[in-house]
């Protein structure tokens, strides 16, 4: 009997990865394909599906002695289309970073809740509705998200998606509902079906298999996948209330498990589901774009090795512009980075301090909100390999910081089609 395996699909910013599990969660394949850099645009559904396939016999040719047993794919939030109801395309994917549908985010905002996260133009239910509004559609299609389109590709039926990816499109996921105030914007029938993540939604097609060049009797499974934010959260292994995940990228992103949902609009803090748990988070407008603003990355590494962590330091609040979300809700709140001293490493200093200052600062604004304590960090982003750095949070921060057991949001898909949300009930 020939061992199993279990495959986990990204769809990202910048390409396209594949990872291949174990039963016991080892990696034991995985490869990428990027966009092109050349290219001005994301690719479009063809292309994407084209992508896919690439990039799945690329990995299927390191794994011929196994067999899938399931696949779950994620992919970019907020990124829609239409299809009829055999999955052929409507129209373009307007992607997660598309903005054309502010008009109709100014209708949604007259009817939707403050909390809701289907507010603003690159919501997945902006997108939708400008879509509604500028082609003319038959009587019958369905909204698909990115992660469904793919799904689609490989065989799953039409009219459904996960309640992760539906959040963005005005799902309410407390009540597990397309709620009432949606159809004054759009026919219901046009909504899909949601499902938890990791429930089947279909097999590959004979058609794949062949593509593919599987030898196995049974197809493999496909299963609900989730958005690529969320699949990296579930990668880095923390999965218990009171885990939490700092990404110190060009912005400070704060995610906590936590027992309650959270929904504060003003600063921009929602709430994902997972399992029986929920995930909530913040994103400041501070954060490396500041530190890449001042200096480059060798001179972040070189100064960072200087700073005396004993040396008193200014108490700035790092900013490019006035304006801040998280924790703080006040879009004329002022930069603080004067006086400046005349040493580049203290200046360093009173900019990383101030990041780790607000991080703690977002940390007890959620759990303020979700009556949940925080019990761990895990660090992600270029931010997390200074050292530092990482010592003035700990400082900072009176809890454990532990490691991230893996970063590629693949392999929490991978992880999702093997086990589903088990680690988080």
């Amino acid at each position: 009997m020939r061992d199993s395996t279990w495959i986990g699909i990204d769809f990202g910013t910048s390409g396209c990865r594949v990872c291949a599990i174990d039963k016991s969660a080892n990696i034991i394949a995985q490869t990428e394909q990027s966009f092109p850099a050349s290219s001005k645009s994301y690719p479009s559904p063809q292309q994407q599906s084209q992508f896919l396939f690439n990039t799945l016999k690329t990995l299927l040719s390191q794994l011929s002695e196994l067999d899938i047993d399931s696949i779950s794919i994620d992919a970019t939030s907020g990124s829609v289309m239409l299809c009829d109801f055999d999955g052929h395309p409507l129209s373009e994917m307007l992607m997660y970073n598309d903005q054309q549908a502010i008009e109709a985010s100014e209708d949604i905002a007259k009817l939707a809740p403050a909390e809701s996260a289907a507010n603003g133009p690159s919501c997945g239910l902006a997108k939708l509705v400008y879509l509604q509004r500028s082609l003319a559609l038959p009587a019958n299609y369905f909204l698909l998200h990115q992660a469904d389109w793919l799904a689609i590709q490989l065989g799953a039926k039409p009219g459904f998606t996960d309640y992760n990816n539906a959040l963005k499109s005005g799902f309410d996921v407390t009540n597990n509902c397309w709620p009432d105030w949606l159809s004054a914007l759009t026919p219901l029938h046009v909504l899909p079906q949601v499902v938890t993540p990791s429930t089947v939604i279909g097999e590959l097609s004979t058609s794949v298999i062949k593509t593919l060049g599987l030898k196995q009797s049974t197809p493999p499974l496909i299963k609900a996948g989730t958005t690529d934010s969320l699949a990296a959260f579930i990668a880095t292994g923390a999965n218990k209330i009171g885990d939490a995940v700092t990404s110190l990228g060009s912005t400070l992103v704060l995610k906590l498990v936590c027992q309650n949902p959270v929904f504060d609009a003003k600063r921009g803090i929602y709430s994902h589901k997972l399992g029986n748990h929920w995930l909530c988070g913040g994103a400041s407008n501070s954060g490396g774009v500041v530190l890449r603003h001042y200096f480059s990355d060798e001179q972040l590494v070189a100064l960072s090795q200087k700073i005396d962590l004993q040396m008193p330091v200014e108490d700035y609040y790092p900013l490019l512009k006035p304006g801040e979300r998280f924790p703080i809700a006040d879009q004329d709140f002022p930069p603080r980075m004067h006086p400046r001293p005349a040493e580049d490493q203290q200046f360093l200093y009173g900019l990383l301090s101030g990041i780790a200052r607000i991080e703690k600062a977002g940390y007890e604004c959620l759990q303020q909100l979700s009556k949940t304590p925080l019990t761990s960090i895990r660090s992600v982003g270029g931010g997390a390999k200074n050292a530092v750095w990482t010592q003035l949070r700990q400082s900072l921060i009176d809890v454990s910081f532990k490691p991230v057991e893996h970063t590629d949001a693949a392999y929490g898909s991978a992880l999702l089609a093997k086990d589903g949300l088990k680690l988080f009930q």
